[in-house]
């Protein structure tokens, strides 16, 4: 393989008072942030040109307060739809031009504080965006952008096959029939990931325990299935694990067994991490390959699959930039980048600090 390099695109500093609080590149010449104002800007780089979009300060105090611009803060895109919500809080908005300038949506304060905000943008075969939203902690609903019709209004938060579930463990166990049943979906949904061809999404969530939890549903049966159908990679200790796609059938999870309590927990021999490889093409999803990584903490970064490098880009919580070969191999590793977010579609990412935005792009 050729040797690969970050190279920084831009540096761009804006001539005003206000800070950037968050920011996305939603195309390789166009950005999208939030000012410390609580606006919401698009800036076409080419063009040297800021458009105001919309503004998450609204004056409208919920019972569960507002729209927190101090608290982390994820924007995503789709074509020229934002969408903006507050990580570990309960409040977001969705800008779709010409149609709505900033839609109001939220979710109930439940363990919110441990839970990243569960959102995905897709667009189905028509082309038609649509969300992937939460309300409450075990309860999603996906909703055409266009129309604002929730597609999942009707879906029930009962499993597929709960009843028999039941009836085996009541057997199994001897419970005496004193409980209601079925029980209600017992899982936290957690950061949300499209599968490439946008027919699966991940759920990076938690069950009580507390485990990681990591789940994946197919979006045509989400949506007309009136049960919930998961498949369920595995479930490990609660470290918020990283995890992505790699192809449309495959998905990838750092792992470490240190982390599991199945090695001896000693900073001095700390256990390689490995990257386990899930195929999920059938009704129980398979491990089918672990790879050791060597020489790089894997587990406590944000992890990414670039087409274009045919690699994972991890991008730790501190600061550094790392390229992984899908066999583990550290081809890229710059100790000292500071990169708030990576886009693996475009294959660039971003830094920002008051006024100044870096971009970054990782080439071959």
């Amino acid at each position: 393989m050729k040797t690969i390099k970050l190279h920084k695109t831009h540096r761009l500093t804006f001539n005003t008072d206000e800070t950037i609080k968050a920011a996305a590149l939603s195309a390789p010449n166009e950005l999208v942030m939030l000012m410390s104002s609580g606006l919401m800007l698009r800036y076409k780089i080419d063009a040297d040109k800021t458009t105001p979009l919309f503004s998450v300060k609204n004056g409208i105090q919920y019972s569960d307060g507002c729209f927190d611009i101090d608290d982390p803060v994820s924007i995503y895109t789709i074509n020229d739809i934002v969408v903006v919500v507050n990580d570990f809080k309960c409040h977001g908005y969705i800008h779709h031009p010409g149609k709505y300038e900033a839609l109001h949506f939220g979710r109930t304060d439940c363990h919110a504080n441990i839970t990243q905000y569960p959102i995905a943008l897709f667009k189905n075969k028509e082309e038609v965006p649509h969300l992937i939203y939460s309300e409450e902690w075990n309860h999603l609903q996906i909703i055409n952008l266009d129309t604002l019709h929730i597609l999942t209004a009707a879906k029930s938060l009962i499993e597929e096959g709960a009843e028999q579930r039941h009836l085996e463990l009541q057997e199994k166990y001897k419970i005496n029939n004193t409980i209601k049943w079925p029980r209600a979906y017992d899982y936290f949904y957690g950061r949300l990931e499209m599968s490439p061809d946008q027919q699966h999404f991940l759920s990076a969530g938690w069950i009580w325990g507390s485990n990681d939890s990591y789940c994946v549903y197919n979006v045509d049966d989400f949506i007309h299935n009136h049960r919930i159908t998961d498949k369920l990679l595995d479930i490990w200790e609660h470290c918020n694990r990283p995890a992505c796609w790699v192809d449309n059938e495959t998905v990838a999870v750092v792992y470490n067994a240190s982390e599991e309590g199945e090695e001896e927990v000693n900073s001095e021999t700390r256990v390689n991490d490995e990257i386990h490889f899930y195929k999920i093409n059938s009704d129980k999803p398979e491990l089918k390959r672990k790879v050791s990584v060597d020489n790089f903490n894997a587990f406590y970064a944000k992890i990414y699959f670039s087409k274009d490098l045919h690699a994972f880009v991890l991008v730790p919580n501190e600061k550094g930039l790392a390229v992984l070969s899908l066999d583990g191999e550290v081809l890229l590793h710059d100790k000292e980048v500071f990169i708030n977010t990576y886009n693996p579609d475009l294959n660039m990412g971003i830094s920002w600090e008051d006024q100044t935005i870096n971009i970054y792009q990782i080439i071959k």
